[in-house]
């Protein structure tokens, strides 16, 4: 069984921010980890961890959109305006 990595809020926050904007704006999975100041393995381990896909069809990005706006508002984050879909 494997543990999930416990992050500081902050920093979650700010992975929490790269995936939304990596599944609903036209941005690489690289590219979303790098305009947020995010290693690209923590990244990684983090999409791993909670299970969230990497964007292959619209059902990918639809699942990702979801799962991340389940994790935002379960961390405090205001996620009334955001998008439900891409």
């Amino acid at each position: 069984m494997k543990l999930k990595m416990k992050l500081p809020k902050e920093l979650e926050v700010r992975v929490l921010t790269a995936l939304y904007k990596y599944y609903t704006k036209d941005v690489t999975f690289e590219r979303a980890a790098e305009d947020e100041n995010i290693p690209i393995v923590l990244f990684v381990n983090y999409v791993n961890d909670n299970d969230l896909p990497i964007v292959h069809t619209d059902k990918d990005m639809s699942v990702g959109i979801q799962r991340v706006l389940v994790l935002m508002k379960e961390r405090g984050m205001k996620v009334d305006k955001l998008r439900l879909s891409a």
